[in-house]
């Protein structure tokens, strides 16, 4: 019961590899529980046990439940053997059901093409057209089995791919270029990427495939076998669930791709990401670091490990690695820009000055991104005039940013100028990001400014339920109460306020309004988003 009982508090936590070892701990300890045996099966998969995960898997498949995941595991492991035959009997024992009625014709389209029947796979892929979702898993695997199997339809079915613009995926695009390339098509392959590039115009796989196609080396297969292809197909599917916010069912299955191809980078760049998102940073650090330096996706698994460092409050090594980064490829924008972010961090607000500037120089045509940054920075250093002009640069470059609207907005409440402008932004801001608490607030604070307390009331209290851990928020609505004659409330707010952790200069003044109200007190000033 005690493994049990930690194994659920690990799983609450987000603790997969805990949560894995205390439920194997609880199985051993009841060996026939169906439960334990399944959600031990889950979270052995989940954090890689493949072994457990089969063992488990192999006493489920003996058990009547209904709980299809062990026996498509099952199937996995006859894949990743090459027993075909015995995999598409297994196959028949999973049901057509959930997400089943995607991967179960992908799997069995694979096993087939294993045995060498092509046009099989092809017809079992077919019922995926009816249902709209599934469509870019059929396009875009169909040109992927028939590359794998050197089809000569290939090319015509990658080009369909390209056709069903909202379809294509970044993988198919290096597919078909490789594809091109090793037809002596070079032209061609050139400018299927320069297509591409135009779509994801931020895409690294696309620049470096862009960069491979010119030298001459796109050469390979992006599946060269049917277990990759299965992988890609759980890839894919983890991409997707992603996507919709389900990061536990997407890990699992990135889990399953990385059993069929241990060496799918991108999947582990996935994974890591899904772990990052979860707060799972040591999790996600050590993914990070198994993706392979000489992968398409290992300068980004290397710039997240940067922030994941400094998630972990390890900023001197976050620091190193950016460094690190520098030294192999010194003018990468990103890496400068990420260099930057932890010098304004660490406030060193002048070196952090001259590596956004540096960035917006290598970046040509920089993004608004970059001036916010550096507006901060420069706000930071106490040189205003210069962060106004690039808090406008970047609404002149992107005019609807909510957070630069809120910050200059902001920025002029504070400093009691330009209040109705100010105005008008925050409420495009707010239009955009109605549940952002410090942009609520930021409403709710010009309306005080304003003198119009009964409206400031009424976004301060919804600010401080979106963001109730935040001090300046809680000062901010104590300031409305005192306003609006609700004394008691706004004392309230005031104490709570210095509960939670203010600077020593807000604390200062709250206690000079606790003790003498908003007669005498003095104003501190608000921190911004």
């Amino acid at each position: 019961m005690g493994s049990y009982l930690a194994a659920q508090h690990a799983r609450r936590s987000g603790d997969t590899t805990a949560a894995a070892n205390y439920f194997l701990d609880a199985i051993a300890a009841d060996p026939d529980n169906v439960l334990l045996l399944q959600q031990g099966f889950s979270y052995a998969v989940a954090d890689g046990r493949y072994s457990d995960a089969k063992r488990i898997a192999e006493r489920l498949a003996d058990t009547d439940m209904n709980y299809s995941l062990p026996e498509l595991f099952l199937v996995l492991h006859q894949i990743k053997d090459g027993h075909y035959g015995k995999a598409l009997d297994k196959l028949q024992r999973v049901p057509d059901a959930g997400l089943n009625r995607l991967l179960k014709p992908l799997v069995q389209a694979w096993v087939l093409v294993g045995m060498k029947k092509t046009d099989d796979a092809l017809m079992v892929l077919e019922p995926l057209r009816e249902t709209p979702a599934f469509m870019p898993f059929l396009l875009n695997h169909r040109a992927f089995l028939l590359d794998y199997a050197d089809d000569p339809r290939a090319a015509a079915m990658y080009a369909d791919v390209a056709a069903a613009d909202r379809y294509g995926s970044l993988r198919a695009v290096i597919g078909h270029a490789g594809l091109l390339t090793r037809q002596g098509k070079k032209d061609e392959a050139l400018a299927v990427i320069a297509a591409a590039s135009k779509r994801f115009p931020q895409a690294a796989s696309i620049k470096l495939a862009a960069a491979r196609a010119a030298a001459g080396e796109l050469g390979g297969k992006v599946i060269n076998s049917p277990a990759d292809g299965i992988a890609e197909a759980f890839y894919s599917g983890a991409s997707a669930l992603a996507q919709e916010s389900a990061a536990g069912l997407a890990a699992f299955h990135l889990r399953l791709a990385l059993y069929l191809k241990p060496d799918f980078a991108e999947a582990r760049l996935l994974l890591a990401n899904l772990f990052e998102q979860e707060e799972q940073h040591e999790a996600a650090l050590a993914i990070y670091r198994t993706v392979p330096d000489d992968s398409d996706v290992a300068d980004q698994a290397r710039l997240r490990e940067v922030w994941v460092l400094n998630a972990l409050n390890r900023t001197e090594e976050a620091l190193q690695a950016v460094e690190v980064l520098l030294q192999r490829g010194p003018d990468e924008v990103e890496v400068v820009a990420a260099l930057a972010d932890l010098l304004r961090q660490e406030n060193r607000h002048d070196e952090a000055i001259a590596q956004y500037t540096r960035a917006i120089e290598l970046s040509g045509d920089a993004p608004w991104s970059l001036y916010y940054a550096r507006a901060i920075a420069f706000d930071q250093a106490k040189r205003w005039g210069q962060a106004e002009a690039d808090l406008k640069m970047a609404l002149q470059i992107s005019p609807e940013e909510a957070e630069v609207l809120n910050y200059l907005g902001y920025s002029w409440v504070d400093r009691g100028i330009n209040l109705k402008e100010a105005e008008d932004m925050i409420k495009r801001a707010v239009l955009a990001r109605p549940d952002n608490g410090y942009i609520v607030d930021s409403l709710g604070w010009v309306l005080y400014k304003l003198r119009r307390y009964g409206e400031a009331v009424e976004h301060l209290e919804r600010a401080v339920l979106l963001r109730p851990e935040d001090p300046t928020i809680n000062d901010h609505l104590g300031d409305a109460y005192w306003r609006v004659n609700r004394r008691i409330e706004a004392r309230f707010q005031w104490s709570h306020a210095l509960s939670l952790k203010p600077t020593d200069e807000q604390a200062a003044a709250l206690r000079e309004k606790l003790e003498h109200g908003l007669n005498v007190a003095a104003k501190p000033r608000p921190t911004k988003d």
